[in-house]
C-alpha cells in the first residue's frame, strides 16, 4: 500500500510538473506574441493599428549635425525639425528615402537640425526657419535654396525631392 502511495505521488508530482511547464510554454509564446506587435508597431508594420510617435532626434542628434555637414565642403541637403510636430514625424520616412539615394548620399552632406535644441536656435534664424519640416539645399558656393514644403506629402515626394535637390547642383 506505502509503495502505491508513493507511485500515486509521483504520478501525481510528474502532472503537476507537465502542467507547469505547459503554462510556462504558454505564457513564453504570449510574450514573444506581445513583443512581436510591440515591434510591429513601432516600425510601422501591419501588427498594429496605429503606430506611436517616432522621436527622429533619437536617431539623428548624434554625428549628423550642421556644423559637420558644413566641415565636408559638399552642397548640404539641411533638415530642419521637431520631436512634437506631426508633419516632420510623417515626413521623416520620405526624406530617409531621399537620402539613401545614390546620388545624393555621394554629392551632398546631410544635416539633421533639431531646432528643439537651445544650440540651433542660431541656425533657424540664420536660415529664417518659420515651420516644420523645412528643408534647404545649399550650393557650395553657400546659396540657400529652400525646398517647398508643399511636395512633401504626395505620392511622389521622394522622386520630386531628389529632382529637386538634385537641380540645386546642376545649376551651379
Amino acid at each position: 500500500m506505502a509503495q502505491e502511495n508513493q507511485n500515486e505521488e509521483k504520478v501525481e508530482q510528474k502532472c503537476k510538473f507537465t502542467i507547469l511547464m505547459v503554462m510556462v510554454i504558454i505564457s513564453l509564446l504570449l510574450s514573444i506574441s506581445a513583443l512581436t506587435l510591440s515591434v510591429l508597431s513601432f516600425k510601422g508594420g501591419s501588427g498594429a493599428s496605429q503606430a506611436g510617435p517616432v522621436v527622429i532626434s533619437k536617431q539623428y542628434d548624434k554625428g549628423r549635425s550642421l556644423d559637420k555637414a558644413i566641415a565636408t565642403k559638399k552642397p548640404m541637403v539641411v533638415f530642419f525639425y521637431t520631436d512634437w510636430c506631426g508633419f516632420c514625424q510623417r515626413f521623416i520616412k520620405t526624406f530617409d528615402k531621399v537620402t539613401k539615394d545614390r546620388k545624393i548620399k555621394s554629392n551632398f552632406a546631410i544635416a539633421y537640425v533639431n531646432c528643439e535644441d537651445q544650440n540651433n536656435h542660431k541656425y533657424m534664424e540664420e536660415y529664417k526657419v518659420q515651420g516644420f519640416p523645412t528643408v534647404f539645399v545649399v550650393t557650395k558656393d553657400g546659396k540657400k535654396v529652400h525646398l517647398d514644403n508643399n511636395t512633401f506629402f504626395n505620392d511622389d515626394s521622394v522622386e520630386v525631392i531628389k529632382n529637386n535637390i538634385l537641380d540645386t547642383i546642376e545649376e551651379e
